[in-house]
């Protein structure tokens, strides 16, 4: 007797955010997940409870993967920054451009994450990172790091928005100059209103 196929979690939401990066959430259902799978959809509800829960489970992974890759830092962006000669820009450049390079790459996972329910798992731990580096690369009391992070973040899922859904189209070296823009205009602001 064939030995029965057993599918793990981890399989399972292998298989479901592949099919989200492909055509999005809105086409994800138990029955074409599990064909994806070559099984029923009962091996899905041995894994989880329901759907609910798996689309919500691979909402966070995701958004976990998206933090790691925003999150990390490259070697030629440390020497960019090192090199830079507008103050101002190396935060938005570490957070923004890397935002809106994985929006750009991966449209509906971005979506998936920031536009499909609830709040956005990675927003929390972006503001606690970001509102760090802010007081201390640009001398902001919390109170205005956090004013800063806001209408970046404002901006940038904007921006992100746009891109995603095909409204316009930014060259990488269009998006830098946006954000920068917006940044030093922001920065310029917080100084001037705060004193």
């Amino acid at each position: 007797m064939p030995r029965k196929v057993k599918f793990t979690k981890e399989m399972i939401l292998e298989a479901t955010i592949e099919m989200v990066r492909e055509t999005g959430i809105e086409s994800i259902n138990a029955r074409d997940l599990g064909g994806r799978l070559g099984c029923s959809s009962r091996p899905l509800f041995t894994a989880f409870k329901n759907m609910e829960e798996l689309i919500e489970t691979a909402r966070k992974e995701v958004s976990d993967q998206f933090l790691k890759e925003v999150l990390s830092s490259d070697s030629t962006w440390e020497e960019e920054i090192k090199n830079e000669h507008i103050h101002g820009t190396s935060s938005t450049k570490e957070f923004g451009i890397k935002i809106a390079q994985y929006a750009k790459r991966e449209p509906n996972l971005y979506n998936f994450i920031h536009w499909k329910g609830g709040m956005m798992p990675d927003i929390i731990t972006l503001n606690e990172v970001m509102c760090n580096r802010y007081s201390v690369e640009f001398d902001l009391t919390p109170e205005e790091a956090k004013i800063l992070f806001n209408q970046m973040s404002i901006f940038s899922l904007g921006l992100c928005s746009m891109i995603t859904h095909n409204v316009m189209y930014f060259s990488d070296e269009e998006i830098t100059d946006l954000l920068k823009r917006q940044f030093i205009s922001n920065l310029s602001y917080i100084k001037r209103t705060e004193k």
